[in-house]
Parts: C-alpha cells; sequence; structure tokens
C-alpha cells in the first residue's frame, strides 16, 4: 500500500475539491490518503465523514486567499510565508513515511513543492487550471510553465487543454486524467408525453466572471416573453467574488428578469438536474476540464458549452450537445432557441450523453489511472 500525502490549500466544496473528494473516497486499498489542508470547511468535513485522515496546518488566511494574479507590492512577503509554511509540513511528511505527494492547486503547488523537496520525497502537481491568459497573467504563466518543468517529478492534467497550455517537454512524466462521476448512472430519463409546460435551463458553477453567469443572463432577455422559459443559476461566490455576485443580481434587476432565479450553493445538484431540461456552460476563457458538463450527461441533459478547452474533450457536437463560441449571448441564445424547438434531437442527445459519460468518464477508470501512474512515477525515482 502506498501512503500518499494529498495537499490543497482550501477545503471550500468547489471543483477541485470535489474531484480530489471523489478520488480519495473511491481509490481502494491501494492507496492510504493523508490530506493537509491549510483550513477547516466541507472538504475536510466530507473526508473525515468518510473515514479518511485528515490534517488540517493552518495557513496565514491573508496567504491562503491571496488572489492567483495579484503581483501588488505584498508579493514578497507572501512568497516568503509560503515557503516558511511548506518547511512546516516537511517533518510531518517524514514522520508519517509518506511515498509521495500530491498537490491539488496551483497554490498548494509552491508550498507543496518546498514540503516534498524539504522532506525528500517525490512529487506530482495535479494541474486543474488553465495555464494561460486571459486566466493567469502572462507573465504568471510563464513562471508556473517554467517551474512546472523541472520542480515536480510529474504532472498530472484534468484534461489534454490543460496538459497542452503547459508546453512541457516530451520527456516528462505525464498523465492526463479527467475528473469522473463519481454517482450511480440510473439510465435514461424518463419522458412526459405532450407540450412542454416549463422548460428548466440550468447553469451550475461558482459565481466568478470567467465563469460567464452574466452571458446567459443577457441570453435570457431573449427569452422574457416565454414564460414556459426558466433559467437556474445554482452557485455562490467563493473566492472574493462578491462583487461580482452583485453585479448579477443588479443587472438581473435592471432589466426584470423574472425568468432567472439564482439558487446560491445547492448541496443536492443531481436531484437539481433531474428537474431541469438543458444544461449550460458558459465559460468565458478556456475551462480547463469542466465537470459539471459530466454531471449533465450523466443526469441525461443535453448540453451548451464554450468551444474551447476541456468542454471539447466532453461533449460531442451534434450528438450529445452543441459547441458555442464563448462570450457571445447571441450565439447562446440561439442554441437554447434549437434545444427548445427540438425536442426529439434534444432527447437524443440525454440519452447519448449517458452513454458516452460511462464509456469515459467514470470514477473506476479515473482511479485506475491514477494508481497506475503512481507505480510507474515510483518505480523509476
Amino acid at each position: 500500500m502506498m501512503k500518499i500525502a494529498y495537499i490543497d490549500h482550501t477545503a471550500k466544496w468547489s471543483g477541485g475539491e470535489v474531484a480530489l473528494f471523489n478520488i480519495l473516497t473511491n481509490v481502494g486499498r491501494q492507496v492510504q490518503p493523508l490530506v493537509i489542508l491549510a483550513e477547516e470547511g466541507a472538504l475536510a468535513d466530507r473526508l473525515r465523514e468518510k473515514g479518511i485522515d485528515v490534517r488540517v496546518v493552518p495557513l496565514d488566511e491573508k496567504v491562503r486567499t491571496r488572489g492567483r494574479n495579484a503581483l501588488s507590492p505584498g508579493i514578497a512577503g507572501a512568497a516568503i510565508k509560503l515557503l516558511a509554511y511548506g518547511r512546516k509540513l516537511a517533518p510531518l511528511l517524514k514522520e508519517e513515511g509518506v511515498a509521495c505527494v500530491h498537490t491539488n492547486s496551483l497554490k498548494s503547488a509552491l508550498y507543496g513543492t518546498v514540503a516534498a523537496k524539504s522532506a525528500g520525497v517525490p512529487l506530482i502537481w495535479h494541474i486543474r487550471d488553465h495555464i494561460g491568459p486571459p486566466y493567469l497573467k502572462p507573465i504568471v504563466a510563464k513562471s508556473i510553465r517554467l517551474l512546472s518543468r523541472t520542480l515536480p517529478n510529474g504532472i498530472i492534467a484534468n484534461s489534454n487543454s490543460t496538459l497542452n497550455a503547459l508546453a512541457l517537454p516530451k520527456s516528462k512524466k505525464t498523465l492526463v486524467v479527467y475528473s469522473a462521476f463519481a454517482k450511480a448512472i440510473s439510465g435514461e430519463r424518463s419522458r412526459t408525453s405532450g407540450p412542454i409546460k416549463e422548460f428548466n435551463v440550468l447553469l451550475v458553477g461558482r459565481l466568478a466572471r470567467w465563469k460567464g453567469q452574466h452571458v446567459l443572463l443577457e441570453a435570457a432577455r431573449s427569452f422574457l416573453s416565454e414564460r414556459k422559459v426558466k433559467f437556474w443559476i445554482a452557485g455562490d461566490a467563493l473566492f472574493g467574488e462578491e462583487a461580482y455576485r452583485q453585479e448579477l443580481i443588479a443587472y438581473i434587476r435592471q432589466h426584470g428578469l423574472t425568468n432567472v432565479s439564482l439558487l446560491g450553493h445547492v448541496d443536492d445538484v443531481q436531484s437539481l438536474m433531474a428537474s431541469a431540461d438543458l444544461l449550460v456552460h458558459t465559460s468565458i476563457t478556456p475551462e480547463p476540464f469542466g465537470q459539471v458538463i459530466v454531471e449533465g450527461m450523466a443526469a441525461g441533459l443535453p448540453v451548451i458549452a464554450s468551444n474551447e478547452g476541456g468542454p471539447t474533450e466532453i461533449v460531442l457536437p451534434g450528438a450529445t450537445g452543441l459547441l458555442i463560441p464563448p462570450g457571445q449571448p447571441e450565439h447562446l441564445a440561439r442554441a437554447i432557441r434549437w434545444m427548445l424547438e427540438h425536442p426529439e434531437e434534444r432527447e437524443q442527445m440525454g440519452r447519448k450523453g449517458i452513454e458516452r459519460v460511462k464509456e469515459r468518464f467514470v470514477i473506476e477508470n479515473t482511479v485506475k489511472d491514477i494508481v497506475d501512474y503512481y507505480e510507474g512515477l515510483l518505480s523509476t525515482i
């Protein structure tokens, strides 16, 4: 059994943390996980409920919540604190006798490197972000690319798009593994006969400008006269994005969007998807993967997504959904209209989406690939 230390700077219930939870709760007996977090939160609580060893070593909140593109004068002080925090973790890694460190976020990759090197253990960076503009400032993206070539022993990426953005040499030991669906897939959605009484369009994701919720609001204006078309936005502002949330609320009020509901955080997303008719994904910068798209397809929903980044590896255009240019509400509105007016094609897309998830995006495949990767990497070090 391999004892692997998983390091993350946040315990908030967000995309990368949900993916980590799914891996750790399905990895089986070949791996003994030790999870080291910089704060308490939902991830820590849920992992403990599953009997997984979680250690919280607090990190200065100003450093932990500092934006990925923050290049203000305080960056030197924050860097020093990150280095000191990494050295603080090294004795724990030695004491626990871990075989490898697996970081789960960009920030934890930085201090996780210090911890792993200080403890003398191999290091894997799990990259879940698009390393390039506009998501990252050019100088930040360039720095991460350079560091990724030399510091980690291996790189795991959540999509080919994410891996390609790193521009790594072929000699680097890499793995592309998708953030998979980790629940039972019940099968085809139940269908009701007769005219549609309500058509519910769902967007799920934390509220952030790059996630593009404002694009959906602009598209929703085209459907104000059609009472049966409703728009649900599930998710909340998590990482200092409250101003964006208020901007969305102001836009809804200004334009009288009575057809839009901001649902906030939703625990049972699968039940919400069961009540929806269409899933939209509106990121305006390349999405690293798009885990919620897989969840929607597993629920039998057709999908409309931006045609950049990870979604292009998930959605089969014309078969399981539609891919459209990002950041263009008029294209989104037309795609929603097509879905509304083609119920038979929409249902067929939902069925094919379920089959695609079963074939490509189940957790069993993900954990097998990761365990095989650990064994192959560690055997060469």
